[in-house]
């Protein structure tokens, strides 16, 4: 199969990028192709043994928007890795996939809009700093001090975060709350009655959460590479043996020994 697909690539400032891919009547027929052999291989059928069943009975028993959303799969995944890896992006969220050319049907070329983002860049005005020694000298407990500190960095952080990036954060906390009130034995309605809340201001509260989140983080990263903070296997051991769940996500594993030396420094300037 062909990966040369032809592809434009635009990018905005936020990130976020928009690739338009040509599946081409070619690729999408080798594709097909691919796809109806590997089915032929699973398919079990009554007078054929597993696999062994001809292609047209496998074919003909496979209705075409499947073999189409099989394939659409099969192929956009390929595609997409390549145009990824030839442009040096870096995705940070699963793109969202839009026909231009519909209805789709295997005579023809398939236009596909593909939109994603990578990590935005955050800018951090050196005046934080100042602030935070102010804070330092306050009187207020530890837990209060780290607070008016994100607040601080908070407010002196430039960063224009994705729409795709929140959105992403947006449906996958949703989609937690479903699981949660199920869980409970109540619905989503009941759960927001019990708050107070509309949806759309639950929704609210919840993008505004999740833009203070990001830009934290991005602004502790943005200060562990600036004062060349690292962290050693050593203490990625130590913190494990604390916690043996923490191994099943190294990420999280990094992040909270960043956040931790990062707040240390804070607190020393």
């Amino acid at each position: 199969m062909t990966t040369n697909s032809p592809s434009e690539l635009r990018q905005l400032k936020d990130k976020t990028f928009i690739l338009t891919l040509t599946l081409t009547k070619v690729d999408i027929t080798a594709s097909r192709q691919s796809v109806i052999t590997k089915l032929q291989a699973e398919y079990e059928t009554k007078g054929f043994r597993k696999g062994k069943a001809p292609l047209e009975v496998v074919t003909g028993n496979i209705s075409e928007p499947k073999l189409i959303e099989e394939v659409l799969n099969n192929l956009l995944t390929k595609t997409y890795t390549d145009k990824v890896k030839e442009h040096q992006l870096h995705p940070v969220v699963q793109p969202q996939i839009k026909i231009l050319n519909p209805p789709v049907a295997f005579d023809k070329d398939w236009q596909i809009e593909v939109t994603g983002c990578e990590l935005p860049k955050i800018t951090l005005d050196p005046k934080y700093q100042n602030e935070v020694k102010t804070i330092n000298q306050g009187k207020e407990s530890d837990n209060e001090k780290i607070n008016l500190t994100i607040e601080s960095i908070i407010k002196h952080s430039q960063v224009e975060l994705p729409s795709i990036l929140i959105k992403a954060d947006l449906d996958n906390k949703m989609s937690q709350l479903v699981d949660q009130t199920q869980q409970a034995g109540l619905s989503v309605d009941q759960y927001l009655k019990s708050k107070n809340l509309t949806l759309e201001q639950y929704q609210q509260n919840l993008e505004k959460q999740i833009k203070t989140e990001w830009i934290t983080n991005l602004a502790i990263d943005s200060i562990a590479r600036e004062q060349k903070i690292t962290i050693s296997e050593e203490e990625v051991k130590a913190l494990v043996s604390k916690n043996q769940q923490l191994a099943q996500n190294p990420n999280l594993i990094y992040y909270l020994l960043t956040q931790q030396k990062v707040f240390e420094y804070l607190k020393k300037l």
